[in-house]
């Protein structure tokens, strides 16, 4: 009776990680694709060419502004805390943040497959016993 309690709790701590880990990786892959958006924006040669462009003011919400391809960005840093910096330097945060966030996701995924392998055999293994139970029964 110990033994299937303690496959239980461990189905349910499973359960819990799966869940919870493949809300991070959702929440990873959001992330990732904003910052790729956002390197590809100041990688753009045709940026600061264009006289109208369309200003992410969040919410889905744009607003028509101009870009000056030489002026430097202001980059969040946390607390609404932001720093103004150049073009290069922010075009590098980015990529390092990119790869950053990566290898998280690569990381957490490995877990996530691991916890769900993990999850399948103690599946497996307690419906095995309750058909060697069942087939005892009869």
């Amino acid at each position: 009776m110990d033994n299937q309690v303690d496959l239980r709790q461990e189905l349910e701590f499973l359960e819990n990680f799966i869940s919870v880990s493949e809300k991070q990786l959702n929440s990873l892959a959001r992330g990732l694709e904003d910052y790729t958006r956002a390197l590809s924006v100041l990688q753009d040669q045709n940026v600061g060419t264009s006289t109208d462009t369309l200003l992410s003011v969040g919410g889905g919400v744009f607003v028509r502004g101009s870009v000056k391809p030489d002026a430097d960005t202001l980059v969040s840093i946390g607390s609404e805390i932001f720093i103004e910096e150049n073009r290069e330097k922010s075009t590098e945060r980015l990529k390092n943040l990119i790869e950053e966030i990566r290898k998280s996701f690569e990381g957490l995924n490995i877990q996530r497959a691991e916890a769900l392998r993990r999850y399948e055999l103690i599946v497996s293994a307690i419906n095995q016993q309750q058909s060697e139970k069942n087939s005892d029964v009869t």
